[in-house]
């Protein structure tokens, strides 16, 4: 279902997650989630982005144009302590550059802002490719829903999910096109996923190795 990769290739689908180095909170304030989501937008284009930050942002829309993108984002969960994504990479190494912006990025906004140093995720990115016809609609409800399998409520913890995207086919982050592959009819979808979901909940094991292959 999902090979680790020491290579990544264009035109595939892979599970990108990282966490804190010693399980340790990532996102401790509302304003660290969108800091996070602003940069998957504006880091995510094949030009270079060494002055991004003292240019004006966002980004104008021709750099977001799918043409443009290192990336086309399919999912996306973002809880406490770690996260995880869908990409399919536009490019050979357009994975490895959106992650190295955006987790630069992050790291340096987050300890700029904490007055800290040092590392903050556990080592780099973890990215496996996603292989079989069912397994891309099977990872998007793991990830979407990753919440809800380790029992994280939304309404008192800091998370962001991409599920409500799918449910209005609206998400100025993910490629609709490809979250349409993968929902097709959106009330089969939601049914699919709660049912799916239920299963992660009740498999602990099996939450155990997705969340550290």
């Amino acid at each position: 279902m999902a090979q680790r990769q020491n290579t990544i290739s264009a035109n595939y689908y892979y599970h990108v997650f990282n966490r804190g180095i010693d399980r340790r909170i990532i996102f401790q304030e509302e304003e660290d989630l969108k800091y996070f989501l602003d940069r998957m937008r504006d880091f995510n284009n094949t030009q270079t982005v060494g002055g991004i930050f003292r240019q004006n942002l966002p980004l104008n829309q021709k750099l977001r144009s799918p043409a443009s993108q290192l990336v086309s984002v399919v999912a996306y969960c973002l809880l406490p302590n770690h996260f995880h994504l869908i990409l399919k990479s536009n490019t050979n190494d357009g994975i490895a550059k959106f992650m190295q912006r955006l987790c630069t990025g992050y790291v340096k906004f987050f300890n700029n802002k904490y007055r800290r140093s040092g590392a903050l995720f556990q080592g780099r990115f973890k990215a496996n490719q996603i292989e079989g016809h069912e397994a891309l609609p099977f990872l998007s409800v793991y990830i979407n829903l990753n919440y809800r399998h380790h029992r994280i409520n939304p309404q008192e913890n800091l998370i962001k999910s991409s599920f409500f995207g799918y449910l209005n086919e609206y998400d100025d982050i993910l490629d609709i096109d490809e979250v349409k592959k993968i929902t097709k009819e959106i009330d089969s979808y939601k049914e699919y996923a709660y049912q799916q979901s239920d299963y992660f909940t009740e498999n602990k094991d099996y939450i155990k190795n997705m969340d550290e292959d």
